[in-house]
């Protein structure tokens, strides 16, 4: 399984976040993060990420993303995102397969995906207390059984 995943963070600011709040200025502009992946059976190495996130015409959130993964080739993902409801989360990223569905709770946004190569993805972002860090904790399964686990720290570049 390669690692798929790394910025999911970057969805607390969806369309209808009050424009100005501590949450959309996180993700909208530049962000970097970096962390480890822990794949059972093979181990744990680092990875790193450069995102650049903005709103288009219709107020989702557009995040452009590159990911290295240690061992890997750096890789480009695309995610678009708007707000479902009061606190409902949806949309799209490049390599996922169907939508991303999740909730958003205060600093706290859980979601879920199915990636293109197979797993299925929770996601767990919490942003921290200032609002210039993120803190995402991914966990991968296959069939039900965890297989891989991602801690990202991200940071407010602008």
């Amino acid at each position: 399984m390669t690692f798929a995943a790394s910025l999911g963070f970057l969805l607390l600011a969806m369309q209808s976040a009050p424009q100005g709040s501590a949450l959309e200025q996180f993700f909208i502009g530049r962000t970097e993060g970096s962390g480890t992946v822990q794949m059972i059976m093979s181990g744990r190495h680092g990875v790193r990420d450069r995102s650049t996130g903005r709103r288009d015409r219709s107020g989702a959130l557009i995040i452009d993303q590159v990911v290295e993964e240690e061992g890997k080739p750096a890789r480009r993902r695309a995610w678009r995102l708007v707000r479902s409801g009061a606190t409902g989360v949806t949309g799209t990223i490049s390599d996922a397969r169907g939508p991303v569905t999740g909730e958003l709770s205060g600093n706290v946004l859980r979601i879920r995906y199915v990636l293109t190569e197979g797993p299925s993805v929770e996601h767990t972002i919490t942003l921290q207390p200032g609002g210039r860090t993120a803190i995402s904790r991914m966990t991968f399964r296959r069939f039900g059984l965890r297989v891989a686990t991602v801690d990202v720290t991200s940071r407010k570049l602008d």
